[in-house]
């Protein structure tokens, strides 16, 4: 088909000066690049505006009709088929070159290790918390005895604050406390025992939390222990530091297991058992060394000046809001439960025994300091996700559930 001298200078779809033959017809480039945009496009022509498909294609610039358009298009020839692709002088697609890290297998922070070190299987550590288990369901399941202080007219909250006695620490002077420098597999497996059964002795003095199985009991104890004791550290530093100069501390955060006090500017770990790298090259890893956060709720915690009852509420919230999340849905009934009958506690210990109506900003900043603690436990649960990724630790427990947000 020869085309006329109009033709060829006149664009065959709309009149407008012609650019050049483009994908099977003499267009100008408006309707060759509307072509190449819209012909595998039908988003973009689904329905005619006039509605009769027979729409005038204007040459004064303003071309309404996409679909009648690329019907003109199709007409006199223009085909999807001469499309051409992957002509760009520098192509946009590379391969992506590895990093050092993913070409050898080992995390950034360990490369420069001797590479036969590093290749040499370590030996894991096992830790049997058996034991360690059996006491507690002693604690658990045993009779308890109350505090002296304890009436059976007193509330739930009231009763939890007299079996921790938080309010200890403010008055025990600074030279009963022991500063521990040095942390081992000894050191570790000793905190590990004194949380556990902390938190067990608290949980036995809770009289709804107690009617439950002991196999409910057990899986809430093994799913918020490690939350709970983070909490009640904070809580014993907290209560250490509101009587005292902070200067007397050097300013420094510390952290209290009974009547011990861990100076993190002087403490010196040996993790041999832990990991087969030095304390150095996986300081990223560790709380207190290069991970910092567990820190974080202490200021907000000073602020606030909490008060014996309110610590206790702050510590049940945590722990159950934890366990509801992580655990099945008919532990979070059992969790909400046990926490309407708190909130109720602790409402009556704010309107009757402070005489106060409105306490919204004093719940606020608690479970801002519980929102922040439960928001660094899940960031570091996902660290140590990483960390066994890379088998950056070799430690193995009898019971590894109750570990997995640590190590």
């Amino acid at each position: 088909m020869e085309l006329s001298p109009i033709t060829l200078k006149s664009c065959q779809v709309c009149c407008q000066p012609c650019h050049g033959f483009h994908f099977g017809a003499m267009v100008c480039r408006a309707c060759a690049a509307f072509f190449r945009r819209c012909a595998g496009g039908a988003k973009y022509v689904s329905k005619c505006r006039e509605g009769s498909g027979t729409c005038k294609i204007e040459t004064n610039g303003r071309l309404g009709c996409k679909k009648c358009r690329l019907e003109k298009c199709q007409e006199i020839g223009m085909d999807m088929k001469n499309f051409q692709f992957n002509r760009d002088p520098h192509r946009t697609t590379h391969k992506v070159i590895p990093s050092l890290a993913m070409f050898l297998g080992r995390p950034q922070f360990v490369l420069f290790c001797d590479p036969e070190a590093v290749s040499i299987p370590s030996r894991s550590t096992f830790i049997d918390l058996t034991e360690l288990v059996k006491n507690s369901i002693k604690i658990l399941t045993e009779p308890k005895k109350e505090p002296k202080k304890v009436s059976l007219s007193q509330n739930r909250l009231r009763k939890l604050s007299l079996a921790l006695d938080l309010n200890r620490f403010t008055d025990t002077p600074e030279e009963e406390y022991k500063v521990i420098t040095d942390i081992g597999v000894k050191e570790a497996i000793s905190f590990f025992e004194h949380d556990l059964l902390l938190v067990s002795k608290w949980l036995s003095h809770f009289d709804e939390f107690q009617e439950l199985s002991l196999e409910v009991r057990l899986t809430f104890l093994k799913s918020f222990w490690h939350i709970w004791n983070r909490l009640e550290k904070l809580g014993r530093t907290v209560m250490l530091l509101k009587t005292r100069k902070e200067k007397f501390w050097g300013g420094e955060p510390v952290l209290l297991a009974d009547n011990c006090v861990l100076d993190v500017r002087k403490m010196k770990l040996d993790i041999s058992w832990l990991s087969k790298y030095s304390v150095e090259q996986i300081g990223y890893y560790i709380e207190g060394v290069g991970d910092r956060s567990i820190f974080t709720p202490l200021r907000p915690l000073l602020d606030l000046n909490p008060s014996e009852i309110e610590l206790n509420y702050m510590l049940a919230q945590l722990s159950f809001s934890y366990a509801a999340k992580k655990l099945p849905n008919e532990y979070s009934k059992l969790s909400e439960h046990f926490l309407e009958l708190l909130a109720d506690d602790l409402h009556v210990y704010y309107v009757k025994d402070l005489g106060i109506s409105r306490y919204s900003d004093r719940i606020s900043k608690m479970m801002k300091v519980n929102n922040t603690i439960m928001r660094i436990v899940w960031e570091r649960r996902e660290k140590m996700e990483i960390a066994r990724t890379f088998n950056i630790f070799h430690v193995e427990y009898s019971e590894p559930e109750m570990f997995r947000d640590f190590s």
